[in-house]
């Protein structure tokens, strides 16, 4: 895999929201030393089943932090205890560690207490001390929120696991018309929950901003134009409750809903003239579609006048929005090949930003704004993989590599966590499509949707 390399340079500096200890910029990579202690009993009698399901799964969460390099848990251990209950720096700082946390629990019932200290090794002091509870049963979100902490204490980061993961997902075992719902997962895959289980085709999760409604497109019976028969309606979800209501349905398609930053309006690829186009569309239905495509004209460098629109060649499809809500990245074959191009709203003139390949799809605008993310597949190799390019069309990059001896791999869907530094893409490299998560620079993959199924499709959503 071509890997796109990020530096992670250790400076401290002072900001108005606390101190930052590791600024993640640049081209290269350099990872703060990180030495975990032992998981101790605050109160007998000690549980050594439940501290090793700790210690694995905040070993399994910093990694995915990918700013860390670590220390070997027998020597980390070793410092801890021989540190005693007030802390010796100086047993950490022969081990060259940059921080340190230490970690104690007890169980009261079916309540789990976790008590975590952070500390800046070379400093000589704690970064933070903080107690977490859920119950004992639910291991995975205690340490989510230890974890959530300690990156935002460290990068000013944060969502990464305060958020969670849609995808669409089947049963392998059933090969023939199988239905396909709606799940959603932790970062890492925990947690998993089918939000679903309606026997028909859910399509296209997206997530509202204030990531507690969530839309979809599902197919059902309706009636149209007095005629009863199955179409593809969008849908609202409410995660709370579970309550559903249709936003739109027009004969056609109704699919790929993108929601604006500020929640007041929706983008949504249409077909009900006979074409696919992108409509404006409201978060609480009701009102008619606002059309966008037919209004967006081409401006090249080579023309004087933007490029006249022809309805009859529109092709626009799967919206997502800038971060700042200013522009849409979608991907138009309204000239020739699925293409990506970027609209500014303001002046609705858009520009063509990807010129190769045969049919590049599914962008994703980093919420950091800097980088977009698409599908392309390449001529004559046939297989999707991912790239990333600058809003302006600058800097191409392809981030993996799927055009392998004897077989084609595709990876599809990129869609960006709140960081900014990883994202979730669709894959069938291990035989059948599943959901990974990705460090920006392909320093780790990791599957996260559950053994059995075929999914699709992730949407990561906002920090909660």
């Amino acid at each position: 895999m071509k890997q796109i390399f990020i530096f992670l340079l250790l400076m401290f500096s002072f900001l108005s929201q606390g101190e930052i200890y590791l600024s993640v910029t640049g081209a290269g990579v350099r990872r703060a030393k990180l030495a975990v202690g032992d998981v101790r009993p605050l109160s007998p009698p000690g549980d050594s089943t439940l501290a090793s399901k700790l210690r694995n799964q905040l070993s399994s969460d910093l990694e995915l932090m990918n700013i860390f390099e670590f220390v070997p848990d027998s020597a980390a251990i070793t410092a801890d205890k021989e540190s005693g209950s007030d802390m010796d720096y100086s047993k950490w700082s022969s081990l060259g560690t940059s921080f340190a946390i230490r970690l104690g629990y007890r169980v009261e019932g079916e309540k789990l207490t976790l008590d975590a200290g952070f500390y800046d090794i070379p400093g000589q002091k704690k970064i933070f001390s903080q107690s977490y509870q859920s119950k004992v049963t639910n291991i995975s979100r205690i340490v989510h929120e230890l974890a959530e902490t300690i990156l935002k204490s460290l990068t000013g980061e944060k969502g990464l696991f305060k958020s969670r993961i849609l995808m669409v997902c089947h049963d392998l075992g059933r090969k023939r018309s199988p239905s396909k719902e709606v799940y959603i997962a932790d970062s890492d895959g925990s947690n998993l929950l089918a939000l679903t289980a309606d026997g028909t085709l859910s399509l296209s999760p997206t997530w509202m901003n204030d990531g507690t409604h969530i839309t979809y497109t599902q197919f059902e019976f309706l009636i149209s134009r007095g005629i009863r028969k199955r179409g593809a309606v969008l849908k609202k979800h409410n995660l709370a409750s579970g309550s559903r209501s249709v936003l739109y349905y027009k004969d056609g398609m109704n699919s790929g809903a993108s929601w604006s930053s500020n929640g007041n309006r929706g983008v949504i690829t249409m077909s009900f003239t006979g074409r696919p186009e992108l409509y404006f569309i409201s978060p609480s239905g009701g009102a008619e579609p606002e059309p966008l495509s037919r209004n967006l004209q081409l401006k090249t460098l080579s023309q004087s006048t933007p490029q006249a629109v022809n309805p009859n060649l529109l092709f626009d499809v799967e919206a997502q929005w800038s971060p700042t809500g200013k522009e849409l990245v979608f991907s138009s074959a309204r000239t020739g090949n699925p293409m990506i191009y970027v609209a500014d709203l303001s002046t609705q003139l858009m520009r063509q930003i990807t010129f190769a390949g045969k049919y590049n799809a599914t962008p994703a605008w980093s919420p950091k704004g800097d980088k977009i993310l698409f599908a392309a597949q390449r001529a004559p190799n046939g297989n999707f993989d991912i790239y990333s390019i600058e809003p302006s069309g600058n800097n191409l990059a392809r981030i993996t590599v799927g055009d392998q001896v004897g077989r084609k791999i595709n990876h599809e869907n990129p869609t960006w966590a709140p960081t900014g530094r990883h994202f979730a893409i669709a894959s069938n490299e291990g035989g059948h499509y599943a959901i990974y998560v990705m460090t920006e620079d392909g320093a780790l993959k990791r599957k996260i949707s559950p053994e059995g199924k075929e999914c699709k499709s992730p949407s990561w959503g906002p920090a909660e």
